[in-house]
């Protein structure tokens, strides 16, 4: 009799088994994410910087024709001609907008650039500069 009941499947065992699998993918998709978002974050920072690069720039180039590359009344906070500018400059994906500006200095001090679900935001007030780069997750979509 002994030897019928070592001939048939344990299922608790199967089941462990599966269940230790499951852990284990869960636990691998959950790095595998992490990481993804993390790279994708770099890139999103690095492109951020380039754009600030590009503005500074061309904030030397408008500077020296006596003009500026700031102007409030637009929603980007950019003269004509800017955007242009910085894309011969600089290969981006995201958009962006200048959100302060040092008159004196002729500098950007508040900058928003956005690409895909990353939005990086720049400020530099009395020398204190701050990088932050946020991932933006969107739950849902409503259309009426």
């Amino acid at each position: 009799m002994g030897e019928k009941l070592q001939g048939k499947i344990n299922i608790g065992n199967i089941l462990k088994v599966v269940l230790i699998i499951l852990l284990v993918l869960f636990i691998g998709f959950g790095i595998f994410y992490f990481f993804t978002i993390r790279t994708k974050a770099d890139h999103a920072f690095r492109d951020a910087k380039n754009v600030y690069l590009a503005l500074s720039t061309a904030e030397i180039e408008y500077y020296s024709r006596g003009e500026s590359i700031y102007d409030p009344t637009k929603y980007n906070g950019l003269s004509d001609g800017v955007m242009e500018r910085v894309r011969q400059l600089v290969d981006n994906e995201g958009s962006y907008r200048v959100i302060s500006y040092n008159t004196k200095e002729h500098r950007v001090t508040g900058m928003i650039y956005y690409n895909r679900n990353f939005y990086v935001t720049f400020d530099d007030q009395n020398g204190n500069t701050t990088w932050e780069v946020k991932y933006l997750m969107p739950i849902f979509t409503y259309k009426d």
